[in-house]
């Protein structure tokens, strides 16, 4: 394990890491608010200070980071409150008009009306500055994980949390993330209001279409980490897999170099938070 970014008592918080294809520079947006400040209190608008937004680069696989910098006042909104950047991986757009755009999935909450939302932020410049792309239109969803569909169509899946629905909010954006069309419920993905990871695999013109999906599979607790593969672009789930039974939370997934499925995740055996499970999956087990 390495520390790549110590604030002393401050948290530095919220990882979202995104590649790009042509120099291989990892960017990694974050978070970071005073320690002092808690989550409520920003919120409220009582805390000492706010969320703030930072970017850090590595050119080096990871092995070394620069100094984080600061670009809250290119991707925040004055009436946003608390703030969160993924906390799972961003993407590259591959296709279409878009094509090469970094994008970072992200949520906010309104200072007003104090309802959560989801957005998007992204660079064209290969991640020299960053913007502040597209909101949903409806709230009651935050934690997000996006991916690209054909054509660069882009979809978001959502941590949602209006309980008369237990399950995964999608919404579609044609524009390359600066506009997002209403939120619909994936009822095939059901959560316990929990954050979870989409990935694309692979597209049909090379083979076959595939994308991952993974969270804790329940309705109602923590538990259950499930890994799921849609066929269709996301329309139906077609296969899965049961990473661990027991309590299990947030997670993130990837493509490894030999086409294996990367999982990483929180578990335990009392509860979610007693460790993160690194695991993989080949193809062949969960087709």
């Amino acid at each position: 394990l390495k520390v790549i970014w110590d604030d002393g008592d401050n948290v530095c918080g919220n990882p979202a890491p995104v590649v790009d294809r042509s120099t291989g520079i990892i960017y990694l947006l974050s978070t970071w608010n005073l320690g002092e400040d808690h989550e409520s209190e920003i919120i409220r608008q009582t805390s000492k200070d706010t969320r703030r937004i930072f970017i850090l680069e590595s050119g080096d696989e990871g092995n070394t980071w620069s100094n984080p910098k600061e670009i809250t006042s290119s991707v925040k909104q004055d009436n946003w409150t608390w703030y969160a950047t993924g906390p799972c991986h961003g993407i590259q757009v591959k296709n279409g008009k878009y094509k090469d755009r970094l994008i970072i999935p992200c949520d906010h909450i309104e200072a007003k009306t104090k309802k959560y939302f989801s957005h998007i932020i992204y660079s064209d410049d290969r991640g020299k500055s960053w913007h502040l792309g597209g909101t949903t239109p409806q709230d009651k969803v935050n934690e997000c994980s996006i991916a690209e569909l054909p054509g660069g169509v882009l979809m978001l899946n959502m941590r949602n949390y209006d309980r008369k629905e237990k399950s995964r909010k999608v919404s579609i954006s044609e524009d390359g993330c600066l506009t997002w069309g209403n939120i619909y419920p994936d009822k095939n993905l059901i959560e316990p209001i929990c954050q979870a990871s989409l990935l694309r695999y692979s597209y049909q013109e090379s083979g076959k279409s595939r994308m991952f999906f993974s969270n804790p599979a329940d309705k109602d607790k923590r538990e259950n980490m499930t890994l799921k593969l849609s066929y269709d672009e996301g329309k139906t789930w077609a296969r899965s897999v049961v990473l661990f039974s027991g309590p299990s939370a947030y997670s993130d997934v990837v493509r490894l170099p030999d086409g294996s499925i990367g999982c990483l995740f929180e578990a335990g055996h009392e509860n979610p938070y007693e460790g993160i499970v690194f695991r993989e999956v080949k193809l062949s087990e969960i087709e």
